[in-house]
């Protein structure tokens, strides 16, 4: 498994995908600048608010695209000529993906933490270290998902989607059903860890979103749908005829 993933980094050098896992948290970073100047205790909220609610997703069905692109350009060379199973060959590409976004959250952490202390900022240091790691659990859902969309039916349906989940996600994070839609996990734990609600404004002190009894049982949550949908995507690309 290391070998592959070894070998996707090896494949993707100088590619867009590995320049998009610096440019998007940069967005958000530069994005958060631009509509908080000025403003106290703003910046990292904003930074973060963007990140994970709408740039984040964003990311991770384009770059899981242009890895489908990429295979389908060279006519899964790689897929069709290595003496390994087709499942374990896409299983080290989810792992690899799921790096990218793990170095892009670690990116948007690290911006937002030097500019929230230049530019003030409430959100705490070690929540947002934590967010880093749970954030990037909690979305590697998206991966399986975003590859297969991406391979059957294109990157306008890949992005409708990636769309409609996260207008959902939004929406229904802060009621007490989050728990039952997967897109709406990762904005539900990380309001405790940042102390930021969903909708971009800073938590009150007695707000019940801060409570952190969510993040425990959110991140299984979000696990057993990764498991369950990465089940399903490699089946069903180890029995389709590879073109």
């Amino acid at each position: 498994m290391t070998n592959i993933i070894k070998a996707e980094f090896l494949k993707s050098k100088r590619t867009m995908s590995s320049k998009l896992i610096f440019a998007f948290p940069i967005i958000a970073l530069v994005m958060a600048f631009v509509l908080t100047n000025g403003i106290e205790n703003a910046y990292a909220e904003s930074a973060w608010n963007w990140w994970y609610v709408f740039i984040l997703p964003g990311m991770i069905a384009i770059v899981s695209y242009l890895s489908v692109m990429r295979e389908k350009k060279n006519g899964y060379y790689n897929i069709k000529t290595l003496p390994m199973e087709k499942r374990k060959l896409m299983l080290g590409k989810i792992a690899y993906l799921g790096i990218l976004v793990l170095v892009s959250n670690a990116v948007l952490f690290a911006g937002a933490t030097m500019g929230g202390a230049f530019l003030t900022t409430s959100v705490p240091v070690i929540g947002a270290a934590v967010t880093v790691v749970v954030l990037t659990i909690t979305v590697l859902w998206q991966i399986p998902l975003f590859l297969f969309l991406s391979e059957k039916f294109g990157m306008v349906v890949e992005l409708l989607a990636c769309l409609f989940i996260t207008v959902l996600g939004v929406s229904v994070a802060p009621s007490g059903k989050w728990f039952l839609f997967v897109s709406a996990i990762s904005n539900r734990i990380v309001t405790p860890l940042l102390h930021i609600l969903p909708n971009g404004l800073r938590t009150q002190a007695e707000d019940p979103l801060l409570s952190t009894t969510v993040i425990f049982p959110g991140i299984l949550i979000a696990l057993a749908h990764f498991v369950v949908l990465t089940y399903l995507y490699l089946n069903w690309f180890e029995k389709r005829e590879v073109k």
